[in-house]
C-alpha cells in the first residue's frame, strides 16, 4: 500500500512538472478541447500572441488566432483522432494584427484534449525568403538554404537544478540517433550529444549553472550525432520558474543550424569572390563590358569609361552599337551569331568610336555568358586600346623599310668603292678599301647622332682632317655656312674629302710641313652645294697624264648624285671644285 502511495506521489509530481512546463515554458503552449475551447494558455503563448489568459481561455483557438492551416481543419482533426499526433506550419494573427508563422506540434491526450506546442519561426521564414532571393545568384547553395529553413526542428528537454536530464523530446532522440536510456537521468554535460569535446562539456556545465541561477544562456555549439557526425546547434538553456519566481527546473532547447552555417560561409565566400572580381573588373585598365543577346549593355567598367568617354550611367541599357562605326555594324551581327553558338572570339582587331566621334583601334575578346542552367544569356567583352601598338607596328615597318633602303645604299656604295679601288699590292688594296670604308663609317656615326636626318659639312670635314688639324688651325682652314646634308650627299662628301686628303698627304700639300689646305663651301639659291678644295705651299704639281683611281672614284661618287667634279692642277697645288644637290 505504501508503495502505491509513493508511486502516486511521483506521478503527481511528474504531472505537476508537466503542468508547470506548460504554464511557464518560453515556447507558446496551449491546451484545447478537440471539439471545443482553450483550457490552458501559457506565458509563452501570451508573449507571442498578446492575448492574456483571461482573453484566451474559453475561446476557440482557431477563431481567436484566425489560424491558417496547411490542410483542412477537418483533415487535421481526423489525423489527431487517428494518429494522436500532428505537426506542421500554421499562420496566426496576433492581438496587435501581426501575422506570425509557427512550427506547431499537436498531441491528442487521453482525456480528449489537445496539447499544442508552437515555436515562432516568423523571422526564420523572412530570413529564408531574403536568402532565397540571394540564392538566385548563388544557385549552387540554394538547395542547402531551402533544406535548412524547410526542415528546421527544435530539440527540447527538462533538467533538474543539479543538471540531470529528466526528459527529452522525440526529435532530440530520434533525429540524433540516441535512445532515452542513453541520455536520461545523467548530468546533461555527460550526455552523448557533447561527447566530442571537453570544452563543449564545460560550456554546457556553465550554461546549467547560469540557468539554475535564473539567467538565460544561448550560444552556438557543436554537437554529435549517434553515428559520430559533428553538427552545430543554436542552443539555449532557460530557467523555468514557479509562480513565486523560484527556479524549479531547467529547459534546454536547440535548433540545428548546420546547413545554415555552411550556407552562410559559402555565401560570405561567394560574396567575397564577387567583390574581388568586381574590384578587379572595375579597376582594370582594359575595357570590360557585358551585354545581353539583344546587344544591350548590362555592365560598363572604368576602363570602358576612360577609353570610350561614356559614363556607366550613359552606357548601361543602351545598345552596344553606340560605339560601333556605321561601316562596322555587320561585325556585331556576326559576333552575336557566334556567341549564340557558344563560340569564343579571341583577339579580334577592329575599330570602335568614342563619344567625341574619334576612332580607336582595339583588340577584342568576346566570351559567352551562361546562367546557372548553362543557357547562354549574353556575352562579356574585354577590349584593349592597340592604337599606339598599331602605330608602333607601322613605324617599325617604315623603319625596317628605311633600314633596308639604307643598308642597300651602304652596300651599293661599298661595292662601288671596292670596284673603283686598285693597288699594286694586296696590302695596298686592303689599306685603300679600309680607309674609304672608314670614311663612310665616320659619317654614319654623325647620322646616328642626328637620328638619320643627315650630317653637317664642317663635322664631316673635321672627321677627315683630324690627323692634320693643329691648335693654330694653320694647316687646314674651313670656310662656309652651316649646312646639313641629307645622308646620301653626306656619304658622297665624306668619301670625296677622304680621297682628297689621302692624295694630299701622299703627293700634295699635306705631304709638306709648310703645305696648307683651304676648304670652302657655299649654298647656291638653286639648292646646289658648291665645294672648293684648294692646296697651297706643297710640292710643285704637274697635271697627271692620265686620270688616276682617286679621281675616277670622286667623279663616280658625285655623278651618282647628279653632281659634277672638276680638277685643276696648278703648279702651287690641286684645286677641286664640286657641285651637287645638298
Amino acid at each position: 500500500m505504501n508503495g502505491q502511495l509513493v508511486r502516486s506521489d511521483a506521478l503527481s509530481m511528474r504531472a505537476k512538472r508537466a503542468i508547470d512546463l506548460l504554464t511557464l515554458s518560453y515556447e507558446p503552449i496551449l491546451v484545447w478541447q478537440l471539439d471545443g475551447c482553450i483550457e490552458d494558455w501559457n506565458t509563452g503563448a501570451e508573449r507571442l500572441y498578446g492575448f492574456g489568459p483571461e482573453e484566451a481561455l474559453g475561446q476557440v483557438s482557431h477563431a481567436l488566432l484566425q489560424t491558417k492551416f496547411p490542410i483542412e481543419l477537418a483533415e487535421l482533426t481526423s489525423k489527431l483522432r487517428n494518429d494522436r499526433y500532428w505537426s506542421g506550419e500554421l499562420r496566426h494573427i496576433c492581438k496587435d494584427g501581426r501575422e506570425v508563422v509557427v512550427d506547431s506540434r499537436m498531441q491528442l491526450l487521453d482525456d480528449g484534449t489537445v496539447l499544442e506546442v508552437n515555436r515562432d519561426v516568423t523571422e526564420i521564414k523572412k530570413l529564408a525568403a531574403r536568402q532565397a532571393t540571394l540564392m538566385q545568384e548563388l544557385s549552387a547553395v540554394a538547395a542547402k538554404f531551402e533544406a535548412l529553413f524547410n526542415q528546421s526542428g527544435i530539440f527540447a528537454g527538462i533538467m533538474d537544478l543539479q543538471g540531470y536530464l529528466r526528459e527529452a523530446n522525440n526529435l532530440s532522440l530520434a533525429w540524433c540517433g540516441y535512445t532515452r536510456e542513453e541520455v536520461l537521468d545523467r548530468p546533461f554535460w555527460e550526455t552523448p550529444w557533447w561527447r566530442g569535446s571537453e570544452e563543449v562539456k564545460t560550456r554546457i556545465r556553465f550554461a546549467t549553472d547560469q540557468a539554475a541561477g535564473g539567467l538565460v544562456f544561448r550560444e552556438e555549439l557543436p554537437y554529435w550525432l549517434g553515428d559520430g557526425r559533428e553538427r552545430i546547434v543554436d542552443f539555449a538553456m532557460h530557467p523555468i520558474r514557479d509562480p513565486s519566481g523560484s527556479v524549479m527546473f531547467l529547459h534546454p532547447t536547440g535548433v540545428d543550424i548546420t546547413e545554415r552555417k555552411q550556407a552562410e560561409t559559402a555565401l560570405r565566400e561567394s560574396e567575397q569572390r564577387l567583390r574581388w572580381i568586381g574590384s578587379v573588373v572595375d579597376s582594370s585598365d582594359d575595357v570590360i563590358v557585358s551585354k545581353n543577346l539583344d546587344g544591350i549593355i548590362s555592365t560598363w567598367n572604368k576602363g570602358a569609361e576612360h577609353l570610350f568617354g561614356y559614363t556607366a550611367e550613359e552606357a548601361i541599357g543602351q545598345p552596344i552599337t553606340m560605339i560601333i562605326p556605321q561601316h562596322r555594324l555587320d561585325e556585331e551581327r556576326q559576333i552575336l551569331t557566334r556567341i549564340r553558338r557558344g563560340e569564343r572570339i579571341d583577339h579580334f582587331e577592329t575599330i570602335r568610336q568614342r563619344k567625341n566621334g574619334s576612332l580607336v583601334t582595339i583588340s577584342l575578346t568576346v566570351s559567352p555568358v551562361r546562367d546557372s542552367e548553362g543557357k547562354i544569356v549574353g556575352a562579356s567583352k574585354i577590349a584593349r586600346d592597340i592604337t599606339e601598338q598599331k602605330r608602333n607596328q607601322e613605324r617599325n615597318s617604315v623603319l625596317a623599310r628605311e633600314a633596308e633602303h639604307r643598308s642597300k645604299n651602304i652596300l651599293s656604295n661599298v661595292q662601288a668603292i671596292v670596284n673603283l679601288s686598285q693597288s699594286d699590292t694586296s696590302e695596298g688594296l686592303k689599306d685603300v678599301i679600309s680607309g674609304r670604308i672608314q670614311a663612310m663609317s665616320n659619317v654614319h656615326s654623325l647620322f646616328v647622332e642626328s637620328r638619320w636626318i643627315g650630317a653637317e659639312v664642317s663635322a664631316i670635314a673635321k672627321q677627315e682632317f683630324a690627323p692634320y688639324l693643329d691648335e693654330q688651325g694653320a694647316r687646314v682652314r674651313m670656310e662656309g655656312p652651316e649646312t646639313v646634308l641629307e645622308p646620301s650627299a653626306a656619304q658622297a662628301v665624306a668619301v670625296v674629302l677622304h680621297e682628297l686628303a689621302t692624295n694630299a698627304s701622299k703627293y700634295g700639300a699635306l705631304s709638306d710641313a709648310k703645305g696648307r689646305i683651304i676648304l670652302a663651301w657655299s649654298h647656291a639659291a638653286d639648292g646646289q652645294l658648291a665645294l672648293r678644295w684648294t692646296e697651297l705651299g706643297g710640292p710643285r704639281v704637274k697635271a697627271p697624264e692620265r686620270q688616276g683611281f682617286g679621281s675616277r672614284l670622286i667623279e663616280g661618287t658625285i655623278n651618282q648624285l647628279g653632281g659634277k667634279a672638276r680638277f685643276d692642277w696648278h703648279s702651287e697645288g690641286l684645286v677641286c671644285e664640286i657641285t651637287l644637290r645638298a
